[in-house]
């Protein structure tokens, strides 16, 4: 009985232990089914290949200093990213729609991009969901748009669309018209993976 007296009482003292103490606890990962740290929760404290098909994690609260990679596939495949703080909504912090795989990072946690010359579309900034294009070019050329139209906000989000559609991904969200020596050309074009 005194066991379960001692047993009780030390696992109360973990949970009121305060944020700065459970940060010097040994490395863990806490996963909820939901954003902003709601729904079922799953304290993971080694590599977890697999989480369970019927679970999948939306946001992430860290423990221990730790910095873990979280991948959107069993065996960590799919996308994965490292991890060095907590996350309140994988989505749309890293581009995740949930978690199957998880494991201590062995690196740095991953950096943010650099711009790079694009592989058709011009100079961009590439994410994990979408890529910013500030100067859009076809065959590297800049991209005439809506010269006809004036330059309009239907016509340039039309372009923008069919622009992010030749490069692969799903629509734009952002698109904008630059005038140049009396033409008219898409700038500002950021394109993304989703609806």
């Amino acid at each position: 009985m005194l066991s379960r007296i001692i047993l009780a009482s030390a696992a109360l003292l973990a949970l009121a232990a305060p944020a700065g103490a459970q940060d010097r606890m040994a490395p863990n990962a806490q996963l909820f089914s939901a954003p902003n740290y709601q729904g079922r929760s799953l304290t993971v404290v080694r590599d977890m290949s697999t989480i369970p098909a019927t679970w999948s994690a939306r946001s992430i609260r860290m423990g221990g200093g730790s910095s873990w990679e979280v991948c959107e596939l069993p065996n960590f495949r799919g996308r994965c990213t490292v991890l060095s703080g907590s996350s309140v909504n994988l989505q749309a912090q890293i581009g995740v729609s949930g978690v199957r795989s998880i494991r201590v990072a062995s690196g740095a946690p991953t950096p943010l991009p650099q711009p790079v010359p694009g592989g058709g579309g011009g100079r961009s900034l590439k994410g994990m969901a979408a890529e910013f294009f500030p100067a859009p070019e076809y065959r590297g050329r800049r991209i005439d748009a809506c010269d006809r139209e004036g330059g309009s906000a239907a016509c340039v989000a039309r372009e923008s669309d069919n622009f992010c559609k030749s490069v692969g991904y799903v629509r734009s969200k952002n698109g904008a018209a630059q005038t140049v020596g009396g033409r008219i050309y898409l700038a500002d074009v950021l394109c993304t993976r989703w609806n």
